[in-house]
């Protein structure tokens, strides 16, 4: 099963995890977090994206410990499942897991560059107030990611297209430009085939 598979709700669930994840603070973010978004999220990945947890030991442990203090057996057992693997195993794994990003963001990063990335799909899903987000290199990719993994979500929610809409036509008037032909605003464009019909979604800062 993979991510695109869960339900909407799941899936915004798995993202949020991934998210809080790129904290320092991992695990006082989650514990503080609504339960049941936690549990449903660490599910959510567990049966979609297991190997997410392998990329950096301090997921798998921050998890680990969040399914512990809420007595989750499910999720303890399979993480416990994880954390047991043979060092090469893990390694391998991870390293298939980071692969399958590479080709669904459609460019190789750094593990700083995927923690950004994390943040800003969250920030991008949870339609935060686009100027804040306008100067982050990866949006492009960002963007054209959450239109594949929620095309159904997108198709059906006029106002959540609109918002990601609304900053490639900002960027396009500011004349972004990014020397990767395969994330160009022109190709993402062309997965808003309604695009002439949209409203500009504006917020009270000038763009």
């Amino acid at each position: 099963m993979q991510l695109r598979d869960l339900s909407i709700e799941n899936r915004r669930y798995a993202l949020n995890i991934k998210a809080d994840m790129t904290d320092d603070n991992r695990l006082e973010v989650l514990k503080t977090n609504d339960y049941n978004a936690t549990i449903k999220g660490i599910h959510a990945l567990l049966v979609s994206e297991p190997n997410f947890f392998l990329v950096n030991e301090d997921f798998l442990n921050t998890a680990l410990e969040v399914s512990t203090i809420y007595n989750d057996r499910y999720a303890r057992d399979r993480l416990n499942e994880l954390k047991e693997l043979s060092d090469t195993e893990i390694e391998k794994r991870a390293r298939s897991y980071i692969e399958s990003e590479y080709l669904k963001r459609k460019f190789v990063f750094t593990y700083l560059d995927y923690l950004e990335l994390l943040e800003l799909d969250d920030l991008l899903l949870r339609e935060t107030n686009y100027h804040y987000l306008l100067d982050n290199p990866y949006i492009l990719h960002s963007i054209s990611y959450l239109k594949k993994e929620f095309s159904d979500y997108y198709s059906t929610n006029r106002k959540a297209d609109n918002y990601l809409l609304t900053i490639l036509n900002i960027l396009e008037k500011r004349g972004y430009y990014d020397t990767e032909a395969v994330v160009s605003i022109n190709s993402i464009l062309e997965l808003f085939p309604n695009r002439e019909e949209e409203k500009i979604i504006t917020f009270a800062k000038k763009i």
